[in-house]
Parts: C-alpha cells; structure tokens; sequence
C-alpha cells in the first residue's frame, strides 16, 4: 500500500511540478549585461513558460498573456522589435496597444512576469500543457483587463507540428 502511495506521490508531483529539465538551479537563469535591467528578475533564459505583460497607463491596467516555447529572453526580443518598427505593429495584440498608446501620447509602463510553467507537447500522450496551461489562464483572466482575444482559445496546438514526417 505504502508503494502504490509513494508511486502515485511521485507522478502526481511529475505532472503538477511544471519544470522541465531544461533549468536546473546549476544552470545560468540569465545572461543580461546589466542585471538591474533584467526583464524577468534575472530569470529571463526560462524556458516554456506562460507569460504576462502587465501594461499600467494613468486609467488603465491591461494584460497581455502569452506562451513562449524557447527562452523567455528570445521573445521579449521580438516584442521590443514590435515596439520599436511600425511595420510590426499588427504583430500581437501587445503591439497594437501599445503603438495605439504611443499615438494618443499616454504613458505607460510595462511588467512581465512568468504566471506558469508547463512541459511542452509530448508525442505519446499527443497533449500540450504549455497550450492547455495557457488557455485556462486567459479564460481566468478579468476580460475587461485582458488584451487576447477569445478567437485563442480555440487555435491549435503548433508545437505537434514538428512530430509530422514532412516536417523532418
């Protein structure tokens, strides 16, 4: 009996414990050059996670929630590209609040943070918890506070995509 409960412990902390291998404590967390200026706390090289930008104006708080597959630092790279040049404005719906933000000349402030971290898709169980995970979070979320669209939440998952023969 106590077997069967510590095997049953094990899994259960194997599939609620988000942390994929891929960051251990031995690992470097961050690379940025000045650590003050580290978007995630000095753990900007975590990766599959669900992140949230938290965009603050004077009347308004808006988030933004999103997944990321590679290293957090890898897409805060390409939402400061999207900030930066026009062009990319309808990108994300980030992009486009912000850019809508810096025409009406209004302040504002941006903070990320990591809300979760799950394991991507996985062939044998054919399941995604980085999408799932994601999705219930912007189901939770106050939608007068988020700026996703509901149309995310019935999108496929993209990650199995690369478990397709012709893709290889």
């Amino acid at each position: 009996m106590d077997n069967m409960k510590s095997i049953i412990n094990k899994h259960n902390k194997k599939v609620t414990n988000a942390d994929n291998d891929t960051n251990t404590d031995n690992q470097v967390q961050c690379n940025c050059r000045n650590k003050d200026q580290c978007p995630l706390d000095n753990k900007c090289l975590t990766s599959s996670v669900i992140y949230n930008a938290q965009v603050t104006t004077n009347n308004a708080t808006k988030n933004y929630i999103r997944l990321t597959e590679g290293t957090f630092k890898q897409r805060f790279s390409q939402h400061k590209a999207t900030f930066k040049h026009r062009k990319y404005t309808n990108s994300t719906e980030l992009s486009k609040y912000i850019w809508k933000l810096r025409d009406n000349n209004q302040d504002f402030n941006i903070k990320w943070t990591i809300i979760s971290r799950a394991r991507l898709y996985n062939n044998i169980s054919k399941r995604c918890d980085l999408c799932l995970t994601e999705k219930l979070m912007i189901i939770t979320a106050k939608p007068d506070r988020i700026l996703n669209k509901r149309s995310e939440l019935i999108s496929k998952c993209r990650h199995e995509n690369k478990f397709y023969l012709r893709n290889n």
